[in-house]
């Protein structure tokens, strides 16, 4: 009998435990399909300094938030501002690529909307540094995002970070600090991802919002100072011809300074650039023009060769002088066709991009008469309500 009910008793435990996880896998199943949605708006306030040596910008920005509180639903006394936050939930928002120390401020209101439905929302203003991954192919007429990325503590099946529809990201044009190297434009652009935070658990990931807006280098000074000069130096190379082609140690030795001086342009322009592993426009414009003096130095070793046959000599160096010249003249053309074609064509659809967002802005902006006649209605119903009242 005792060994009846200790069986008994086993098999009650067994199936107590497994009803008790099997509870707990609903549960989080419940919980995956039923995140809790957290609406995110970022306003560029003020966008400072961009470094593209360090791969990172300054900034002040302003975050906003808003998410659910069902529990204070109608209870329409109690909004305002929130003294303690503590005795709610808060989603626990942090800046995915903020870089260093950074100062930040918070405020916190309960707002309802039509139907009585309570809102927790938040004001972050951030002002500090941040990271972003720079790509250099197009320098200097290279167009950058500068990205915010917003991201939650909690894992993605707990909160779902998404973009707010009601509430518009901007970008304040008139407070740019970099404007003599950079244009900033007024567009926004927002993708929703996941972070995965521990790499051998993939599982692990949070969900993310990253508002990015973008600026435009403006290329004037790496035009005039780099690739004009070097352009200049190029051509020069081809003045060594009109030294006699018997002299070549002196031949050599005006190609090789020129040389010399466009190693030293090179070296320039990459203490401005990182330690990238790909060439940029203005790489392969200094190396091709490089290229070009080392063949025009190869050649003045290669014409005292030919010293027994100097009418032979004197052709195939008029041909040699023709065909170099004409492959320059060409690759020039061809380089400027080519950033027409590619690095100005992205901001050309940034500039169509900005077109479009000022027309949306205006369109949902209400005009100045209109605006008047909504203050006028204003006032008029302020005025008739006490008697309304007392009526």
């Amino acid at each position: 009998m005792n060994e009846r009910y200790r069986e008994s008793k086993a098999l009650f435990q067994s199936s107590l435990l497994n009803w008790i996880c099997s509870g707990e896998d609903l549960l989080l199943m419940g919980t995956k399909t039923n995140p809790i949605k957290v609406q995110v708006c970022v306003q560029f306030f003020k966008v400072g300094e961009i470094d593209t040596l360090k791969e990172q910008y300054t900034a002040d920005v302003i975050v906003r938030s808003r998410w659910r509180e069902p529990s204070l639903d109608g209870q329409l006394s109690e909004g305002g501002d929130i003294t303690d936050v503590r005795k709610y939930w808060n989603p626990k928002l942090y800046i995915e690529n903020s870089y260093g120390d950074h100062k930040e401020m918070f405020r916190y209101r309960l707002v309802f909307n039509d139907k009585g439905e309570a809102y927790m929302t938040e004001k972050r203003t951030v002002k500090g540094t941040f990271m972003e991954n720079l790509e250099l192919d197009d320098f200097p007429f290279d167009v950058q995002d500068l990205t915010v990325t917003v991201a939650s503590e909690f894992p993605y099946t707990d909160v779902e970070v998404v973009e707010d529809l009601e509430n518009h990201h901007m970008v304040n044009k008139q407070s740019f600090v970099d404007e003599q190297e950079w244009h900033l434009y007024s567009h926004t652009e927002c993708i929703q991802r996941e972070l995965t935070i521990d790499q051998f658990d993939p599982s692990v990931r949070r969900s993310a919002v990253s508002v990015k807006c973008r600026a435009a280098r403006r290329p004037g000074y790496f035009v005039w100072n780099i690739f004009m000069i070097t352009f200049l130096i190029c051509t020069l190379s081809f003045a060594t011809f009109s030294v006699d082609k018997w002299l070549p140690q002196n031949r050599l030795q005006l190609s090789f300074t020129l040389v010399l001086t466009a190693v030293a342009f090179k070296s320039v322009v990459n203490q401005s650039l990182p330690r990238i592993s790909y060439l940029t426009y203005m790489d392969k414009y200094l190396l091709a023009s490089m290229f070009m003096m080392s063949a025009v130095c190869t050649w003045h070793g290669v014409v005292t060769t030919l010293e027994g046959n100097k009418p032979l000599a004197n052709f195939i160096e008029y041909i040699v002088l023709g065909c170099l010249a004409a492959i320059y003249v060409v690759y020039n053309i061809g380089f400027c066709i080519l950033i027409y074609v590619f690095p100005c064509k992205k901001r050309r659809i940034m500039a169509q991009k900005d077109v479009e967002h000022n027309k949306l802005r205006r369109e949902h902006t209400p005009s100045q008469p209109a605006l008047r006649r909504m203050l006028t209605l204003t006032k008029t119903i302020s005025a008739d309500l006490p008697g309304l009242i007392n009526s």
